[in-house]
């Protein structure tokens, strides 16, 4: 098997985990608080990661300081302690399918918040793009779908946003950072800041009424979502073209789409379709390399 074939089989088997973690989540929203789930799945990924890290052994090749620790954390924060648990309110409060579809659209966002920080330049094709999944955001809004409600939805938006200011400021500071090294510091030193946090809050991350299907969802999200998925991600990363990662974006929101039909008989309206198929659009457009 080449390098090429197996690139894309550990590509698949990560876009397949992403697409998971909201159908797999809803069930059990109303027996944890969505914080505690961020928590308890970032902090799980991360120790797995942290052996990949031992393993692959890439960061005795990199000099990592202090200060570039504290970047890391405070970049790594934006993802697992601020967009997604944000996320999983989102999933709380609306359909899974709705929730995967905000949290993907984040791309159209990105096209802004790389023109401020990474001074890429605005073409009519970016903007283009962005105003399609405008439409798409907008259209799933409007839509009044079953399970949904705009608090939810608005929610969903803002966790979107803030994964797009993560997504840029990982391009702008860890050039030089393997994602072996990246990742596991990334979640696990802001996973300690959001224990304090929380404890602060009066919450326990670890004080959760666990049932049978409550301790396999976390431990699915925490092993595989956050864990394997990275993992595959950077074995398939390394086989392919880095672009691969945009398409990413292009399936999950519709293989959750379907996993949220077949698992939780959520059937979207024609509103919602047409919502869908905009942001699809809209990404596919910002995946494609030349613009």
């Amino acid at each position: 098997m080449n390098n090429q074939i197996k690139g894309w089989i550990f590509f698949l088997i990560t876009i397949f985990f992403f697409s998971t973690v909201e159908v797999v989540t809803k069930p059990v929203s109303g027996q944890i608080n969505p914080y505690q789930m961020t928590f308890l799945r970032f902090f799980i990924g991360g120790i797995i990661l942290l052996f990949y890290m031992l393993i692959k052994k890439e960061y005795r090749k990199t000099k990592i300081t202090f200060k570039d620790i504290v970047v890391i954390s405070a970049i790594g924060s934006l993802n697992s302690v601020i967009s997604m648990s944000l996320l999983q309110v989102a999933v709380s409060l609306t359909s899974a399918s709705t929730a995967a579809i905000l949290i993907s659209s984040n791309p159209v966002f990105v096209i802004f918040a790389a023109a401020v920080f990474l001074n890429e330049k605005l073409t009519l094709k970016k903007i283009f793009s962005a105003a399609v999944g405008v439409l798409g955001l907008s259209a799933i809004i409007i839509s009044k779908s079953s399970g949904d409600s705009l608090k939810g939805i608005l929610i969903g938006i803002l966790a979107s946003v803030i994964f797009s200011f993560y997504t840029v400021f990982v391009k702008k500071y860890t050039k030089n950072i393997p994602g072996s090294v990246f990742a596991p510091i990334s979640f696990i030193f802001p996973s300690v800041i959001f224990y304090f946090i929380l404890m602060m809050r009066g919450i326990n991350p670890f004080a959760v009424n666990y049932s049978f299907n409550l301790l396999c969802v976390i431990l699915y999200t925490g092993i595989f979502v956050t864990g394997i998925a990275y993992i595959t991600f950077f074995e398939g990363i390394k086989r392919l073209d880095a672009s691969v990662g945009s398409f990413s974006y292009l399936l999950k929101p519709l293989i959750s789409t379907i996993l949220s039909v077949i698992f939780l008989g959520e059937i979207p309206g024609l509103m919602k379709i047409f919502g869908l198929c905009l942001i699809i659009i809209s990404i596919l457009l910002v995946a494609t390399k030349k613009y």
